[in-house]
């Protein structure tokens, strides 16, 4: 690290992991907002308590929640404080743009701030998201100065991201996050679709099956074109109330002799889940060589 460079990291709760977890890391966090139907905020941090009375609500509500973005004032106040505890540099990385707004209002805000800020969309969210911003820590800690940090962070957007088993299409159909008419199918048939993170932010279905056990070879096959394509992979696995499913999917991968490294075991959190509801499971990914 240059001997003037004092680097800050920041991200936003999209990434799923708590504020403790992230603050282990050195890494700031803008909170993402979820309102319940009754119009009460939902608490912010991802903590694991938070999450299962979330999950709890989310498995049977008539109504969604409402998620929205950070303001840029909410991060105009963190760049400002950064600056004032003797930061002089921050990286700022933020879920997809094509799913939030979050990276804009981050913009924004670093337009009138005193600090050297590259924004970076990282074209994903949740535990890819996660993963993109830890390895960011992990080489700030090794000493990469923060022009080495941005130019990795963009070698890293369209080769981290999440691929996972969506148990059902009720949250995305009400939150108009995918076609009614996609919805309507898959309920008659019982599919259960197979998702990712595009590399240009959106979310696409790339198979489907139809039921979670056939989804297990599914995300091995996906694991194996991935590290076709990245080399060595680090995964995470990731569920959101499937224990049984990812812990099948975890001995699959593990038995499958690819080149994969499993890091971590997380779930999602409250603005994620609103639009995945439960029962989904599958795992994010990043390249082991950026």
């Amino acid at each position: 690290m240059a001997l003037n460079e004092r680097i800050a990291l920041v991200t936003d709760s999209a990434c799923d992991a708590s504020d403790a977890e992230l603050a282990e890391l050195g890494i700031e966090c803008v909170h993402l907002k979820v309102t319940m139907p009754d119009g009460s905020m939902f608490p912010e941090d991802n903590t694991d308590a938070n999450k299962g009375v979330f999950y709890d609500f989310i498995a049977d509500c008539d109504e969604l929640p409402h998620t929205s973005m950070p303001s840029p004032a909410d991060f105009g106040e963190l760049y400002s404080r950064l600056a004032l505890e003797g930061y002089t540099h921050v990286i700022s990385m933020h879920i997809a743009s094509a799913q939030s707004g979050t990276c804009n209002a981050a913009r924004l805000a670093s337009q009138s701030s005193p600090l050297e800020i590259a924004v970076i969309d990282t074209c994903c969210n949740t535990i890819g998201q996660f993963l993109f911003v830890r390895r960011i820590a992990q080489l700030r800690d090794k000493g990469y100065t923060f022009a080495q940090l941005v130019d990795t962070a963009h070698k890293l957007v369209g080769k981290t991201s999440v691929v996972f088993m969506l148990d059902t299409l009720r949250c995305l159909v009400k939150g108009g996050r995918t076609g009614r008419a996609v919805g309507l199918a898959a309920s008659l048939l019982n599919i259960k679709p197979m998702l990712t993170v595009e590399a240009d932010g959106e979310v696409n279905m790339w198979g489907k099956v139809r039921s979670p056990k056939k989804a297990i070879p599914k995300l091995v096959d996906k694991a194996r074109e991935l590290t076709e394509a990245f080399g060595p992979i680090e995964a995470c696995l990731v569920h959101v109330r499937d224990l049984a499913d990812v812990t099948a999917l975890k001995h699959a991968l593990e038995e499958s002799g690819l080149p994969v490294t499993i890091t971590g075991l997380m779930q999602t959190g409250p603005v994620i889940t609103t639009h995945v509801c439960v029962g989904c499971f599958g795992f994010a990914y990043i390249p082991m060589e950026a």
